[in-house]
């Protein structure tokens, strides 16, 4: 017989399915509880309604990453700082395929529930935070060229570059490759000089 978490956690999978093949106007709980397993009753148990259980969902995956990248921080090499903060990304990517769907559905929808938009605030808050201390560990670096990149604005460019790729390979049914992270690590790392200099602008 299932624990209490267990229907919970299948509730949760089961939801993250429906919602990437679906709207979130378009998905429903009969649709979750038939495919659960899970009377509905028992759903509204554990979740107060759809938008609930779809929050929690979201702040699940999201916290978890932050738990991740705050993990990486204790690095003492700034290029393996760098290189691991790629590999997350990919892992995650490659993780969870099904919740990058569900995210590019239902993104949108959660614009027009301003509960939903203050419940995301608070979780990207929380991410933002991370990011932040990640930035701050890498301090400003010096490019080859001699040019400056503050630790804050190279956090945003790889992050964004792997989300956008990822995000699109996904879209298109496309597997993400062991090769693919190894050639965005080659562009983050061989722009920097190999050597430690002193102070904090060095790689």
């Amino acid at each position: 017989m299932d624990s209490g978490e267990d229907k919970r956690q299948k509730i949760l999978e089961t939801a993250k399915k429906v919602f990437a093949e679906k709207s979130f106007f378009d998905a429903t709980l009969e649709e979750i509880s038939e495919l659960s397993g899970v009377k509905k009753s028992t759903i509204y148990y554990y979740f107060e309604s759809k938008l609930d259980l779809l929050m929690t969902l979201l702040e699940r995956v999201i916290q978890q990453v932050a738990s991740n990248i705050d993990e990486l921080i204790t690095l003492p090499q700034k290029e393996d700082l760098i290189r691991s903060f790629i590999d997350h990304h990919f892992d995650f990517f490659a993780r969870e395929r099904e919740f990058v769907l569900l995210f590019h559905r239902v993104g949108f929808d959660l614009l027009t529930h301003p509960e939903a938009c203050q419940r995301m605030q608070q979780i990207l808050t929380h991410l933002q935070t991370i990011w932040d201390k990640l930035a701050a560990r890498l301090g400003t670096m010096m490019t080859k060229k001699g040019t400056p990149i503050s630790g804050e604005k190279l956090v945003r460019m790889i992050s964004a570059s792997i989300v956008g790729y990822c995000v699109e390979e996904i879209k298109r049914g496309e597997k993400i490759e062991l090769e693919e992270r190894e050639v965005f690590k080659e562009m983050f790392t061989s722009i920097f000089p190999k050597k430690e200099g002193e102070g904090n602008e060095s790689y």
